[in-house]
């Protein structure tokens, strides 16, 4: 298994400074978000000789450009904007192909006014489930035009907040090009996060996605104090999914998620993708946490 990072979580004066300090942690895979290069998730446009010094910078320093971000608010409340991301979707598809990125990710978004990644608690509406799927069914025959696999995950704040919402979506979907990134930190719905949840959660995530899985991120959670930590099994997760407040990350290996065990559910579906380590904000953080995480894939043969 190769380690990746993510892009934006790495400074630099331009992408090729970016691409150099990532190889010096080690780092051989990476997804990609054109903040990097273009000072906006989501460009307007873009021109060849950008992509081009992008594809050249990655190539330089022997990093392979797993996939690209293409995460917009696809539930947003204000059409005209849903509709020009959705314009915009399709140029990320496009510079995704031409990088050689297998994957382009997705957010399945939010109700709240403060952004996709907020909660609101109207996300969980059946109504904006709906909403999701008229987005996705715009969206996917850009799949298969250029080549690619669109990848989604669960997330506190989304409409898809838990693994069993995350089922419920791929199956109505029906897409084969629609597949999962697994995300452990992101398994746990505020309140959730506690040591006594972690196994059963992720087993429960690989039984219900494992065999859709496409990529892995290494991110890490940390426990919670809350009382809903007693709530247990997929309809209580479901049921306590949306409460104030979000999860608090950690730095990968830093929190709680049991890496032993998910590394060993990995070698039991044969996956033979990377892992991005995302959520390190503190550059003091990335040598630590590469060692970490490294150390634990030496030792489960990954």
């Amino acid at each position: 298994m190769e380690l990746g990072f993510f892009s934006p979580e790495i400074s630099g004066r331009d992408v090729s400074e970016v691409f150099a300090r990532a190889r010096a942690y080690g780092f051989t895979e990476v997804q990609y978000d054109f903040l990097t290069s273009h000072r906006e998730e989501m460009p307007a446009a873009f021109w060849a000789d950008e992509l081009q010094n992008i594809a050249a910078a990655a190539k330089e320093q022997g990093i392979r450009i797993t996939a690209v971000n293409g995460t917009f608010n696809m539930v947003d409340s204000d059409t005209d904007r849903l509709a020009e991301y959705t314009r915009r979707f399709r140029l990320i598809c496009e510079a995704a192909a031409y990088l050689n990125a297998p994957i382009v990710t997705l957010c399945t978004g939010s109700k709240s006014p403060l952004g996709m990644w907020r909660y609101s608690p109207d996300t969980a509406r059946e109504e904006v489930f709906d909403e999701l799927l008229r987005t996705t069914e715009k969206i996917m025959p850009y799949a298969s035009e250029y080549g690619l696999i669109f990848g989604v995950e669960t997330e506190a704040s989304n409409v898809i907040f838990t693994a069993e919402r995350c089922r419920r979506y791929l199956d109505t979907v029906g897409d084969p090009r629609l597949k999962v990134i697994m995300d452990c930190a992101n398994l746990f719905p505020a309140g959730m996060a506690r040591r006594e949840n972690v196994d059963r959660t992720i087993c429960n995530a690989f039984e219900l996605l494992g065999k859709d899985i496409v990529l892995t991120h290494g991110k890490d959670v940390a426990e919670s104090k809350s009382a809903e930590s007693t709530a247990e099994g997929g309809s209580a997760l479901s049921r306590t999914a949306f409460t104030d407040g979000k999860p608090a990350f950690a730095s990968p290996g830093k929190g709680i998620v049991n890496y032993e065990l998910f590394f060993e559910l990995l070698k039991e579906i044969h996956y033979d993708g990377g892992l991005i380590l995302h959520g390190i904000h503190d550059p003091a953080d990335f040598e630590p946490c590469v060692e970490i995480i490294r150390g634990k894939m030496i030792k489960a043969g990954i």
